[in-house]
């Protein structure tokens, strides 16, 4: 059918040409005469076919359909060589006004002087409308006029999709100030539109250069002998309609540019659809990129240049056709007389095809202009990329690179990096990042004329809805992957099929359920179609049990986006629908009760949560189910767990895992494993917490689980950060985030971040626990996770804490007590009263820690922390240290001592003998200061504490200097400001410091000792430590009248 579309084309506009020229038959050249007589004959037998095979019946058609496809086949090849040789035969317009030349009497034979016809060239036009092409018209311009300064002269090619404007552009560079200065009266616009042969181009050629003669060689002549003349600047637009031609043609159209480029006296541009630069020619480097699309702004301006009613509905239409220069023209034209609301519908209802001034011209028509690129000659040469485009074009997100070999199996008789070559050549396609992808607005203009053929059509959706089906929590991580990859490109063909006729729909119900799952899981929080299947199911008849599994899917999505509003709409929906259907109390209804707990969990209604999740399980247990069973005490577990109510989390886990195994759930197992692991943590069995991390770590990978594995290995970061085993934290945190990563799971990759937070703090790597904790930040907004948010706050408070950021830090823990106090969660709130004890001791406002480590307590005794309780009584040490309330500090760090070693906290029991250590400091017991002190150093070694090993050593010199062993009380402060510096410790540093000063005072060094009480009180200023300051001040003013005296002696 195409082929015989281009002979009517061809056969029309000869008809027009001889009568616009006044021809006869005898007046055409006689081999233009013979192809016509072919064409004629073709034609005929064709014609006669058509009606032979419209006349018989449908069994002698049958029986006849192998002789009636070879006829067509034959006349295939025959009508494909009439073609060839009328395409190398003539350029018809050319021809023809040669022709009519010749019956006017004007001579065009030999050259000579005396055959030229002159006419007037064709000059370029400052476009009226110009905008967003700045940066391209200034490296054009740079590129000519270096060109026209250095040895050879400028060889551009201004490359781009249909409509992107690059005519416009062309002929703002020949009409730039300075080009024509340096180029006045030899400025050369060829329009190639309708040029489809060498000589037709330098016919044109020379009509635009006002001289033409009727051989080729002699037209040459004078062409050669005017460009040599003076300089010149030849623009050759739509370049592609000569070039885009096959095998010989398209040689004799770049000999004949390579003679134009071998003038050095001629400037030259070309403006060509798609990606490639003819070859036989040197272009100049660097080349100029093929145009992309405008920036809204220009685009905008574009369109109020055109018509001033620009508002948000323009503003959507520019969006839709993504800035596309000729598609906003046309739209801001059409607007001159639609209003911009109006045109938006019309979009929504016919895409690309009203986008036309009702011309068949590519300036004026959108779809026309497309079609120029689709039908060109490199696209009829490899009509399967024709095939590939129809695929993209189904495609949003297109093909990525990683998917390519996946294609092949689908597409199986496909050549795609053959197809995808010649579409990127066409402009047709672009590569995205790493996707192959269409222009949305080809996409739509391919889908509307169904460019698709209906056996790949069929092949893709096939492909999409079986990938759809998968169940994502049990797929192998590189399959995993792949659902990741194609999320958008698999939604857009599930809305196809959802608006379709499509034969089985329960399948395709099926599909959307469990797709809806997996994108929600993973961050895609969009439902937009999950809603439209609810509408669609609404409007048909359908069984109810359908429908509510559909609002589950739905009220999981606004779940995991925390909605917690609609959440609960669409579970309380399902929950009616149960109640009125025959459904009530089944399985499905204790499925729907229990999701309302987790959402009445996540609103923090935790009776009603608990009371839903009960009731759920109840009557999994009246309908017999295993799984069920096992599912609400896992979901039991999970809140149990939340409220810190872990003897009963522990029981309902064992529970679960116990019901699991009877269903031979392996997930179900791993999970369960999971939480006993959180539970564990929590209770300081580290042993225990391993061994059930490592358990379900197992499960999880016979599962196939990446989001499971990943949660696993962040569990086991959290252990080992407990364990003060750093470098396996590490380890762990970022084997969580590359797992997550996979599984796309935004929540995930948040916590691995505070992980890895959490860890550089402890290292005293401050600059890059700032930059976790902002990153874990970042996406716990995005997941719109409460808690975390709450986590990453308190992270943050204590790395300003570190930085002796007092305002920062405090600012950090109120912000976390307020998320936690939203989130519900106890242990959290404790740990926020934790930090503010912590900074509030640091300012001296003794009476507000106080009170701060005793709320701390309160929550951490309702959460049942071990190791919240024991930091809340090392933090009423240190405050009743430093009120000198020393039988009271002794008995806390002690209490602090004995929670510590019950949760096998390495760093704990560190800072508790470092605390120890100061008391018999001040009760000068000197012998147990300095095995406390020891036994600190010991453990912060073992724990790879920094600033635990910089305190330690500080206290030793303390201990040596009371001692008046001076020797050894200035190396461990010496060794503890080394490592204060790299704890990057302010008020340890100001500390080390003032011990500094006072062995040198001891050793009457008092030009060292003022230098050290100086920059003490520098350091102390900064930690923003007013009693330390005053220690400072103190001893700097000793030293002082020490100094004077010396000097008066």
């Amino acid at each position: 059918m195409r082929k015989l579309g281009r002979v009517a084309s061809l056969v029309v506009n000869v008809g027009e040409s001889c009568q616009k020229y006044n021809l006869e038959e005898n007046d055409l050249p006689p081999g233009l005469r013979s192809i016509l007589r072919s064409l004629q004959n073709e034609l005929g037998g064709i014609e006669s076919l058509l009606k032979q095979s419209a006349e018989i019946g449908p069994i002698k058609k049958a029986l006849l359909r192998k002789d009636l496809l070879r006829k067509v086949k034959q006349y295939d090849g025959e009508l494909s060589n009439v073609l060839q040789t009328f395409q190398a035969e003539l350029a018809l317009d050319a021809r023809f006004e040669q022709i009519a030349e010749r019956r006017k009497g004007i001579p065009i034979g030999p050259s000579g002087p005396s055959n030229v016809i002159t006419s007037i060239p064709q000059e370029p036009r400052s476009p009226q409308i110009f905008f967003g092409r700045d940066a391209e018209l200034a490296e054009i311009v740079h590129m000519i006029l270096t060109g026209i300064r250095g040895s050879r002269p400028a060889r551009i090619a201004i490359l781009g999709p249909g409509g992107y404007g690059k005519t416009t552009l062309a002929n703002a560079a020949l009409t730039h100030p300075q080009v024509q200065e340096q180029f006045w009266g030899a400025r050369y616009f060829v329009a190639c539109e309708s040029v489809f042969s060498s000589g037709a181009l330098l016919v044109e050629l020379a009509k635009t250069l006002g001289i033409l003669d009727g051989g080729s060689d002699a037209s040459w002549s004078h062409i050669h002998a005017a460009l040599s003349s003076k300089d010149s600047i030849i623009c050759l637009d739509n370049f592609e309609s000569p070039w885009d031609q096959a095998g010989d043609m398209r040689n004799s159209v770049e000999e004949l540019l390579s003679r134009v480029m071998a003038l050095n006296s001629v400037t030259l541009l070309i403006t060509m659809r798609g990606t490639m630069r003819p070859g036989q020619t040197l272009w100049t480097k660097p080349t100029l990129a093929p145009l992309k699309t405008l920036s809204q702004g220009a685009a905008r301006e574009i369109w109020e240049e055109i018509e001033q009613n620009y508002d948000a509905a323009a503003e959507e239409l520019i969006k839709a056709v993504d800035y596309v220069p000729l598609a906003v023209s046309l739209l801001a034209h059409l607007a001159q007389a639609t209003s911009p609301t109006l045109l938006l519908k019309e979009w929504n209802e016919s895409q690309t095809k009203f986008i036309q001034m009702g011309q068949t011209h590519r300036l004026s028509n959108l779809e026309y202009s497309i079609q120029l690129s689709i039908d060109s000659g490199r696209m009829r040469a490899n009509p399967p990329a024709k095939d590939l485009l129809g695929v993209l074009s189904m495609l949003p997100d297109g093909i990525h690179t990683e998917q390519l070999g996946r294609f092949k199996e689908i597409l199986v008789d496909m050549d795609i990096l053959s197809d995808l070559r010649t579409l990127q050549q066409c402009s047709l396609v672009h590569v995205i990042g790493e996707r192959y992808q269409t222009h949305p607005i080809i996409r739509h203009f391919c889908n509307q004329q169904e460019v698709i053929s209906s056996k790949y059509k069929d092949l893709l959706q096939d492909f999409y809805i079986n990938l759809a089906s998968s169940n994502s929590s049990e797929a192998q991580p590189k399959y995993h992957a792949e659902m990741v990859l194609e999320m958008n490109n698999t939604k857009a063909i599930l809305f196809d099929l959802l608006r379709s006729n499509y034969g089985n729909n329960s399948k395709l119900v099926e599909a959307i359920i469990t797709f809806t799952k997996f994108h929600g899981g993973i961050g895609d929080h969009s439902d937009k179609l999950i809603s439209q299947t609810v509408e669609t199911l609404q409007q048909r008849p359908s069984d109810t049990s359908v429908l509510i599994r559909c609002l589950q899917a739905w009220g999981r999505l606004y779940y995991y986006a925390s909605d917690i509003e609609n959440a609960k709409a669409k579970m309380q929906e399902m929950e009616r629908l149960c109640s009125s259907s025959p459904y009530n109390n089944s399985s499905l209804h204790a499925e729907v009760l229990r999701d309302l707990s987790e959402v009445y969990q996540l609103e923090g209604a935790l009776n009603e949560a608990e009371v839903s999740c009960q009731k759920a399980l109840e009557l999994h247990k009246i309908a017999n189910s295993v799984l069920g069973q096992a599912n609400d005490h896992s979901g039991l577990g999970d809140m149990y767990l939340r409220l810190s109510r872990l003897d009963e989390a522990e029981a309902s886990y064992r529970e679960a895992l116990k019901f699991h195994k009877i269903a031979n759930s392996v997930l179900g197992q791993a999970n369960d494993h999971k939480g006993l692991g959180d539970i564990f943590l929590g209770l300081s069995r580290l042993d225990e917490a391993e061994a059930s991390y490592r358990e379900a770590l197992k499960f999880h990978k016979i599962a196939n689980s990446v989001l499971g594995q990943a949660n696993d290995h962040s569990g086991l970061g959290d252990m080992y950060l407990r364990l003060s085993r750093l470098d396996e934290a590490e380890a762990s945190y970022r084997e969580a985030l590359k797992f997550h990563k996979i599984a796309n799971s935004v929540l995930g990759q948040a916590n691995d971040h505070k992980g890895l937070g959490d860890m550089y703090l402890r290292l005293s790597r401050l600059d890059e626990a700032e930059a976790s904790y902002r990153e874990a930040l970042k996406f716990h907004k995005i997941a719109n996770s409460v808690p975390g948010q709450a986590n990453d706050h308190k992270g943050l408070g204590d790395m300003y804490l570190r930085l002796s950021r007092l305002d920062e830090a405090e600012a950090s823990y109120r912000e976390a007590l307020k998320f936690h106090k939203i989130a519900n969660s106890v242990l959290g709130q404790a740990n926020d009263h934790s930090g503010l004890g912590d900074m509030y001791l640091r300012l001296s406002r003794l009476d507000e820690a106080e009170a701060s480590y005793r709320e701390a307590l309160k929550f951490h005794k309702i959460a049942n922390s071990v190791l919240g309780q024991a930091n809340d009584h090392k933090g009423l040490g240190d405050m009743y240290l430093r009120l000198s309330r020393l039988d009271e500090a002794e008995a806390s760090y002690r209490e602090a001592l004995k929670f510590h070693k019950i949760a096998n906290s390495v760093l704990g029991q560190a800072n508790d003998h470092k605390g120890l250590g100061d008391i018999f400091l001040r009760l000068s017991r000197l012998d147990e200061a300095e095995a406390s002190y020891r036994e600190a150093l010991k453990f912060h070694k073992i724990a790879n504490d920094v600033l635990g090993q910089a305190n330690d050593h500080k206290g030793l010199g303390d201990m040596y200097l009371r001692l008046s062993r001076l020797d050894e009380a200035e190396a461990s402060y010496r060794e503890a400001l080394k490592f204060h510096k790299i704890a990057n410790d302010v008020l340890g540093q100001g500390t080390d410091l003032h011990g500094l000063g006072k062995v040198h005072m001891e050793r009457s060094q008092l030009e060292d000792a003022r230098s050290m009480f100086e920059k003490a009180l520098a350091m102390h200023k900064k930690a923003h430590a007013p009693v330390w300051q005053g220690l400072d001040q103190k001893q700097l003013n000793i030293v002082l009248s020490k100094m004077g005296k010396a000097t008066q002696e």
